[in-house]
């Protein structure tokens, strides 16, 4: 695990200064503090930091071929590294090394441009062929790991994090009002757009080559919907192998690993999974904010698998000072949020990281198997077509519009799903689906924006997540669904912030369910398997790992992987917001209007709305802009 870097004059009579190499290193050790390497050849420079994982002794980067005219610098973990190492070596290659940095190399010999599509794995890597002076970069299939690219008229930069970009000389850190417009929209900025103009982040699946011709991308893997109609066991038995297969494969480590164990249905199938393939030793790590906050805390759940799987358990109880936290976070996360869960995600990080290096986590299985209550939304579809007519205006409508919406609530998906459903009918399901995940829903955003932002918005749709739904290799509504979340906030969101936050204390996470020969299978697998016509979510998933764990945790309410911060905001947070978010400050930036801005303050400190997402998109932002525009130091 490491991070790299790499910078490319268009001129190549213009050297690369090993200075610049060296800054933009500098600003990612925290991704790996074992060792750092980098290579300049002419108008190209190259680096990585590295966080020693296999081969600690040996694995020192770049690696290069046989006759040094192959280099590669590389983050993440190649899992089908020994096949590849046995193919190679029959083909003639010879090793070095014991790392699987070195197959890329000798890989790119053999297979060229497919590289890509022979690897398992989540990585990041750019290859430099000097002899041809050809450079290829590239992002793993399902985009565990970031990647991020710099482009002007003189020339191209790539980092595993965005600071790394800035700490190159001439690289300025400017607002992308695109990118901001999306953020507020998603509360994230899905690819290939950032928040910073000029840098876009290379979407997953996407190989970029700079040679002669000049600069082109191309996707090398896509996942396909449909497949042959089989029985329910027959699914199973399938789905069983391949995850213990990608579970084997990522327990591949010559430092200590772990995982981490929420109690949800995903993490516990893991380390269910783990004792299953007969590891020893599984240390096992929990998060809870205490008894007050039961729909965040799952301790007990965790408790219940740690006794079953007779795991080395440990666990947090927190209620952390996030004004502390915040800026700090947003520093590492290169880009603001709103999904409280990398708060989590980062505390729980920090907890394993104190014996752990590597950990397994359960991260993807929502989005493969329908884990999400908002999947719900056709079945209420359905089941809306078949009332009388006469019924929706003087029974449906008053009942729903009833409904509470308080995001925090249990029902949030159902009540939101339904309000929008019936507001907004006459809308494509496309639409009607992005609504449902928007942050600042259309009207929201027209009461926000300053005058400027305004105009810019009607110019830009900002649908991303509607034109994923609609372009989808899939007929039925939930694939839709599903391969939209895929491509938007699945890679750019809840792994983006699974990767920064495990990195900021130097810790691996590898997420065996993404595996893309998994996400290939649920994929094939019917609809009617996934959610069951009744309501039952991960229905298939739930039935292949039944004889794993135990029953209190298959039949569990589905609980959310965050932090209260809803509560935060009317106490421990609530000075924050006041300075952060006042009057004062919201006209000096000129970007929203102060009086919007304080009525959600207001109607939330008060209990009227949850405008907690609201909220931490606006305040996450602020601090993105003093860290980052303004530079202060976080």
């Amino acid at each position: 695990m490491c991070g790299i870097v790499g910078f490319y004059y268009r001129d190549p009579a213009r050297p690369v200064e090993r200075s610049t190499i060296e800054r933009m290193c500098r600003a990612i050790i925290h991704r790996g503090p074992d060792d750092e390497g980098m290579l300049l050849d002419g108008n190209l420079g190259m680096g990585m930091r590295r966080l020693s994982i296999i081969d600690v002794a040996g694995g020192h980067q770049p690696v290069f071929n046989e006759d040094g005219q192959v280099a590669v610098v590389f983050n993440g973990e190649i899992f089908n590294y020994p096949e590849l190492r046995t193919d190679l070596e029959q083909r003639g290659h010879r090793f070095q090394t014991r790392c699987d940095t070195e197959a890329l190399a000798h890989g790119y010999e053999t297979w060229g441009d497919e590289l890509p599509r022979r690897l398992n794995g989540m990585f990041a890597y750019s290859i430099w062929d000097a002899r041809r002076r050809r450079l290829l970069i590239a992002r793993d299939h399902i985009g565990v790991k970031p990647l991020y690219v710099y482009e002007d008229e003189e020339k191209i930069a790539w980092a595993s994090e965005i600071k790394a970009l800035l700490a190159a000389p001439s690289i300025e850190a400017e607002l992308d009002e695109r990118g901001l417009l999306d953020f507020l929209t998603f509360g994230y900025v899905p690819a290939p757009g950032s928040m910073f103009r000029r840098i876009r982040k290379l979407p997953a699946a996407t190989q970029m080559v700079i040679d002669g011709r000049g600069l082109r991308e191309e996707t090398y893997w896509d996942v396909a919907f449909g497949g042959e109609e089989r029985d329910a066991a027959s699914w199973c038995e399938e789905l069983r192998s391949l995850l213990d297969d990608s579970v084997r494969r990522q327990l591949m480590s010559d430092v200590p690993l772990g995982a981490f164990l929420s109690g949800g249905i995903d993490s516990s199938a893991i380390v269910a999974t783990m004792r299953r393939l007969g590891v020893g030793h599984i240390a096992t790590y929990s998060i809870g904010f205490g008894k007050e906050d039961k729909f965040h805390n799952e301790l007990d759940k965790a408790r219940i698998v740690s006794r079953a799987m007779e795991t080395d358990h440990h666990e947090i109880v927190v209620e952390p000072d996030a004004t502390e936290l915040m800026a700090p976070l947003i520093w590492h996360l290169d880009e603001p949020f709103t999904d409280t869960s990398f708060l989590v995600t980062y505390l729980v990080s920090k907890l394993a990281r104190d014996t752990v290096t590597v950990i397994l986590s359960g991260v993807g299985g929502d989005e493969l198997f329908a884990g999400y209550r908002r999947y719900l939304g056709p079945q209420i579809e359905r089941l809306y077509g078949w009332v009388p007519r006469g019924l929706h205006r003087r029974v449906i409508r008053p009942l729903v519009e009833r409904l509470p919406v308080d995001r925090g609530s249990r029902c949030k998906a159902l009540c939101r799903y339904a309000r929008g459903f019936l507001s907004e009918m006459e809308r494509p399901a496309a639409a009607r689906y992005q609504g449902y995940v928007d942050i600042f829903d259309g009207a929201e955003h027209e009461g926000l924006l300053a005058a400027d932002l305004a105009a810019t918005r009607r110019q830009h749709a900002g649908e991303q997540v509607a034109q994923w739904y609609r372009t989808a290799p899939a007929h039925d509504a939930l694939n839709r669904m599903l391969y939209a979340d895929l491509k938007t906030s699945l890679s750019e969101s809840l792994l983006a912030f699974t990767d920064k936050m495990s990195m900021a204390v130097s810790l691996e996470a590898r997420v065996p369910l993404l595996d893309y020969r998994l996400v290939e299978l649920a994929a094939r697998i019917p609809p009617a398997l996934k959610l069951a016509p009744w309501g039952g979510m991960k229905r298939i998933f739930k039935a292949a790992v039944s004889d794993r764990l135990p029953k209190t945790i298959l039949h569990r309410k589905k609980q959310g992987f965050g932090a209260p911060v809803g509560r935060w905001f009317r106490s421990s947070l609530r000075p924050m917001i006041d300075e952060l978010l006042s009057h004062e400050r919201i006209a000096q930036r000129g970007y929203f209007r102060p009086e919007a801005v304080r009525r959600l303050v207001d109607d939330h400190a008060n209990q009227r709305a949850d405008y907690s997402e609201h909220l931490l998109a606006l305040l996450t932002f602020e601090i993105w802009h003093q860290t980052f525009l303004d530079r202060k130091a976080a």
